[in-house]
């Protein structure tokens, strides 16, 4: 048995805690369903509390309905971020490379052009 305190996420103040005992695993940032009176509810796990500090005081502990585990999704919506930084990086470089294209081309057909075009290449290294 678990024994979670929770925060209520649709309570508009900080000190709403809801104690919540499951036979379910769960982890701080998980998310719990829990009947609120007639209605359910959802609170996230702030911290696990012990066992025998749990029955020994005085916290009423409601039963869990489900457990939400939030570690896929985060590691899902961490290798999305990861996947779009790279595509507006690659997306960049094929930008420069293209630039850089038109710019070799443009400075074989006026001198002008080619004189800036060594001057970009030098600043670029």
């Amino acid at each position: 048995m678990m024994y979670l305190i929770c925060k209520d996420v649709y309570e508009e103040y900080d000190d709403c805690v809801v104690y919540i005992s499951t036979d379910e695993n769960a982890e701080k940032n998980d998310l719990v369903v829990y009947m609120d009176y007639d209605r359910p509810s959802l609170a996230k796990v702030v911290n696990i509390m012990d066992e025998l500090s749990a029955i020994t005081s005085d916290k009423h502990f409601i039963d869990a309905v489900k457990i939400v585990s939030m570690k896929a999704y985060m590691e899902k919506r961490a290798k999305e971020i990861q996947k779009a930084k790279l595509v507006k990086l690659m997306k960049e470089q094929m930008e420069i490379s293209k630039l850089e294209e038109s710019l070799r081309k443009n400075s074989e057909c006026s001198e002008e052009m080619a004189k800036l075009f060594a001057q970009y290449k030098e600043l670029n290294g």
